[in-house]
């Protein structure tokens, strides 16, 4: 596992899926651009199956760009702050992106219970469970909250390193 833990692991695995579903997509667009203008003959179901392929992208491949440093951030705010207030900084932005997570985490998650409950359907060219879609929104956002909290701490540690270094 190349010194990673489990939940690196995970992120990694999901963030592969996300590839090749990325993968899929270009197959399914090029395959309808093809049959489209060379055959008359276009995919009626490329936009929808591609709608959603790109849905489960983000939320499978959220946490692991999190946690690859890949999300936007304001480095004008960054540059102009010592290490020290970076520190505290990337801790708020870690603690308020786990709060948010978590009760998007939560929420989502009883919003598919309900939806799964009372069957309710996602209807375009395919009728699907809306529950999927939810649960997959809470798994994402598990996924999140967990890496918040992972960056949380190693910034904590980082701060008492470097209190022992100093001797505070």
């Amino acid at each position: 596992m190349n010194g990673k833990g489990i939940f690196d692991w995970i992120l990694d695995c999901f963030a592969c899926i996300a590839g090749i579903l990325f993968g899929c997509v270009v197959i399914i667009k090029f395959t309808d651009i093809i049959l489209r203008y060379f055959l008359n003959k276009p995919l009626t179901w490329d936009i929808e199956v591609t709608e959603y392929i790109l849905f489960f992208m983000a939320f499978f491949g959220a946490a692991w760009l999190l946690r690859e440093k890949g999300h936007v951030r304001i480095d004008i705010l960054d540059n102009m702050l010592s290490q020290r207030n970076k520190t505290y900084l990337h801790i708020i932005h870690s603690v308020i992106g786990a709060l948010v997570s978590i009760i998007l985490c939560l929420m989502s998650f009883m919003a598919g219970a309900y939806s799964y409950r009372d069957g309710l359907k996602v209807v375009k060219i395919y009728a699907i469970g809306k529950y999927y879609f939810l649960f997959t929104i809470s798994f994402g956002f598990l996924l999140l909250f967990v890496e918040f909290i992972r960056q949380f701490n190693t910034k904590i540690h980082e701060i008492r390193r470097n209190n022992i270094k100093k001797g505070d």
